[in-house]
């Protein structure tokens, strides 16, 4: 079972990036950081897959590494 979720969040995190990608090129005036979208899904993937606590912890860890490096891109 573990598995399956495991394989769900991924293919959810590929459909994510596909959709980033395919919306940055349409908009290219947009004011939205796509890497601070991509931090919040990814935090809120690993808060829905918080059972297994590797799978969970790592989504939430790559979430905020993203989020801050999206910070400091918009800092400078």
């Amino acid at each position: 079972m573990n598995h399956l979720w495991l394989i769900i969040s991924i293919a959810i995190v590929v459909i994510l990036l596909a959709t980033f990608f395919l919306v940055r090129k349409r908009k290219q005036t947009s004011q939205r950081n796509p890497l601070l979208i991509l931090g919040i899904a990814l935090i809120a993937l690993g808060i829905l897959f918080g059972e297994d606590r590797l799978v969970g912890y790592s989504f939430i860890g790559v979430g905020v590494l993203l989020s801050i490096i999206s910070a400091i891109k918009n800092k400078k």
